[in-house]
């Protein structure tokens, strides 16, 4: 699998994690993977809710650290201040450790989504070079009713077109008419 420990209440093969909710135990692998990170963060999620309290940051440790989320503004997330409000429960979840961050969220307005602009499925990104396809938005990571799945992406060739779709996606950021754009940074 990846370089992150195995844990309860996953199930691993060679390159996929499984988590089943009928256990009723906490899934702890996304943030186990968040806390492996050295240096960057690259989180892909278009489903994220208010109620998204950014605990999954809880047990990041490293200095020096850049966060970036894309996400997709919708019916219940869709001002500049949900977004605001999105980071500062980052923040506030980061432990001391982490003396230095830097956060960027850009949130997609939803039109972009329904204009086929955007993209559907969850990434997640740690240190430029380990990818994970990610089977539940980032709310859903603690606490989650129901099963879902975490693939470890190994294989080069997959590599390399994720990165280069990743990448071509990044490239919409810069038009501020299609996205809310908010950073925090630590100290």
């Amino acid at each position: 699998m990846s370089t992150v420990a195995p844990s309860a209440p996953f199930e691993y093969g060679e390159d996929y994690a499984f988590y089943d909710a009928r256990n009723k135990f906490v899934p702890d692998y996304y943030q186990r993977i968040l806390a492996s990170a050295t240096s960057k963060i690259e989180i892909w999620d278009t489903h994220f809710r208010p109620e998204c309290d950014g605990e999954v940051f809880k047990d990041v440790t490293c200095a020096n650290l850049q966060i970036t989320i894309l996400t997709i503004c919708d019916r219940d997330y869709n001002t500049i201040q949900d977004v605001r409000d999105l980071a500062n429960k980052i923040m506030a979840n980061l432990r001391p450790e982490v003396s230095t961050c830097k956060l960027t969220i850009f949130a997609f307005h939803d039109r972009c989504r329904y204009n086929n602009m955007l993209w559907h499925d969850r990434f997640l990104v740690i240190d430029d070079s380990r990818y994970f396809l990610v089977g539940a938005s980032m709310n859903n990571q603690v606490g989650s009713k129901t099963s879902f799945g975490i693939h470890f992406l190994s294989k080069r060739p997959d590599l390399v077109l994720l990165r280069r779709k990743l990448q071509s996606y990044m490239l919409l950021t810069g038009n501020a008419q299609l996205r809310h754009k908010v950073s925090r940074n630590r100290p």
